[in-house]
């Protein structure tokens, strides 16, 4: 049975600054010691202003790694059970009695200048709140400012406004960067938050994970209460679906509410990635390998036509991002997205021309039929290559439509489910309608993938297929940077648009692959090497260099990367 403790104390894994240092002591009664007795016995604990229950230990987990964020200590591991869990210890969970009191006093502040006064909070009233309660507090106690009981303004207030203005638990686990996915089952009071991680270890593997978290209605009800109110979009029985964007946490919220949950709402939460997507960061992280990111960046300048194919979480979206950072800075980009994922603001800060279309809740219709007006509307806003986040249906007949009488732009881009080329053939065709003439248009389809590590259980993304389409409807040959098969429509239209003899074409293949695998190798060292401005570096090489060795080529980057930098060829 699990007894319920309210009053929380600190545990040997959480290195916060809010204890006085003789509480650190781990000595017989200390604060620590009532710890470790209180999570050992399975005992739920939380402060009395939270509405998240922690439960079991860090210290029963098999550890796998073990990290500080800005506000609590992560350990993630195998339980007894096999489980892999993700155990987070939020800073204010491990408060002395002192600073909990303060905490708690400054939230009932906070809620009574509300009440009284009207108008809207904001960060700073609410830090300017604490601020004011924790130094009453301390002059009341006899505390000087200077004294060493760790006692830090701004993270009371922090906390004061986490569980005020802010969204509780779930502002903590949104600022974890190696944080994905947040999944919230219902009814949420009786089950653990779940999450999926990336970067396991500084890799690109990632695993799924239960929570020491369970969430109380309340908490649930304030993240949704906050999306509404942000979002603008309603909420309610006949309206039981709340898609929307989180902002400030670059994030992507979908509710489910009663009467579709009938046990209560059901969240999930998807954070973009903090970092741009490069081929070279691809490379550095394992995804793909250097030859594979030569032939795609290739086939990108000459305006190859790509449906990136796999299943939700296998990376789709990444690796789009980082194609279109191997368009050339004069090509002019239309984006459609309904979930704002793609780097649009950073390719414009670098002086690409990209214009983006978001397709949300806010426009009428369907999300299919909201994308297809979209693209729509973007045949006729000029010239451009045209990236789509994710084609569904209705779209999909718009744009083979355009492909098909020439009305689409330079150069195609999409994302879409299947698992194989052959897969997304057959639900291009069947489910969505389009014939296979048409969807020949298509030139090449590249398949991202999750593979199991049967050791520690981790999913590690990797792309499985790069295929071309062939004269033959339904028909696929594999495209390999080692042995380009020169005979497929695809590359005899980028040979033709280039230029290029055989020969050719393949030294830029190669060249174009040891330049980022040069960037790839560098970047483990310094993350710098694997931003975009370093591909824009690479390429602009590759085309001043035109007609020279793949060789002469790698040896011309390494000095400029040396006389730019003064780092390492």
């Amino acid at each position: 049975m699990i007894q319920i403790r309210r009053k929380q104390a600190a545990p040997a894994t959480a290195p916060v600054d809010l204890f006085n240092d003789a509480d650190r002591s781990g000595g017989k009664g200390s604060l620590m010691e009532d710890l470790r007795r209180t999570v050992s016995s399975n005992i739920r604990m939380k402060p009395t202003y939270a509405d998240c229950w922690l439960i079991g230990s860090a210290d029963d987990l098999d550890v796998i790694e073990e990290y500080d964020i800005p506000s609590g200590h992560v350990t993630i591991g195998t339980a007894a059970d096999g489980e892999t869990e993700y155990n987070l210890i939020p800073s204010e969970y491990s408060a002395t009695d002192f600073t909990d009191s303060v905490v708690k006093e400054a939230i009932d502040e906070v809620r009574n200048r509300f009440a009284e006064e009207g108008g809207r909070m904001d960060r700073q009233t609410v830090l300017n709140i604490a601020s004011e309660v924790l130094a009453d507090r301390m002059s009341e106690e006899g505390i000087s400012p200077g004294s060493d009981l760790g006692i830090d303004a701004g993270r009371v207030g922090d906390i004061v406004y986490r569980y005020t203005l802010g969204l509780g638990v779930f502002d903590i686990l949104l600022s974890d960067p190696k944080l994905e996915d947040i999944y919230v089952d219902a009814p949420c009071e009786r089950n653990r938050i779940h999450v999926t991680l990336g970067e396991i270890h500084g890799g690109n593997s990632h695993m799924r994970c239960r929570t020491n978290l369970i969430a109380e209605r309340r908490e649930v009800q304030n993240l949704t209460n906050t999306l509404k109110r942000e979002s603008g979009l309603p909420f309610c029985e006949s309206n039981p679906i709340l898609e929307c964007d989180m902002k400030a946490q670059d994030a992507r919220a979908t509710v489910v509410g009663y009467p579709m949950s009938p046990e209560g709402d059901a969240v999930a939460i998807r954070k973009r990635s903090e970092r741009t997507w490069t081929l070279t960061r691809l490379i550095a992280n394992g995804t793909i390998d250097e030859g594979q990111a030569g032939l795609l960046s290739f086939l990108v300048q000459n305006r190859a036509t790509f449906l990136i194919c796999g299943a939700r979480g296998a990376g789709k979206s990444s690796l789009l991002s980082a194609l279109l950072m191997e368009f050339p800075l004069s090509q002019r980009i239309l984006t459609i997205e309904d979930t704002a994922e793609l780097p649009g603001k950073v390719m414009r800060d670098m002086g690409y021309k990209v214009q983006s279309i978001l397709v949300d809740e806010r426009l009428q219709g369907d999300s299919s039929s909201r994308s297809a007006e979209a693209l729509r509307v973007s045949l006729r806003l000029g010239e451009s290559a045209i990236i789509i986040g994710e084609v569904r249906g209705a779209e999909a007949k718009v744009l083979y439509e355009s492909m098909r009488t020439g009305k689409a732009g330079s150069s195609i881009m999409g994302t879409i489910h299947g698992d194989s080329a052959h897969t997304v053939f057959q639900r291009v065709v069947h489910d969505m309608g389009i014939s296979p003439e048409a969807f020949m248009a298509t030139d090449v389809l590249v398949t991202t993938g999750d593979y199991r590590d049967r050791r520690t259980g981790a999913q590690t993304r990797r792309v499985s297929e790069i295929v071309s389409t062939t004269d033959r409807p339904g028909e696929f040959v594999e495209l390999s940077a080692k042995l380009p098969d020169f005979t497929v429509p695809v590359m005899r239209r980028a040979m033709s648009t280039a230029s290029m003899s055989e020969k050719e074409a393949a030294d830029e293949i190669s060249a174009r692959g040891m330049l980022h695998g040069i960037l790839a190798e560098m970047g483990r060292e310094d993350e710098t090497y694997l931003t975009p401005k370093w591909i824009v570096a690479a390429n602009e090489t590759i085309a001043r260099m035109s007609g020279k060795t793949p060789e002469e080529i790698a040896s011309a980057f390494r000095a400029k990367i040396r006389g730019t930098t003064g780092g390492r060829p």
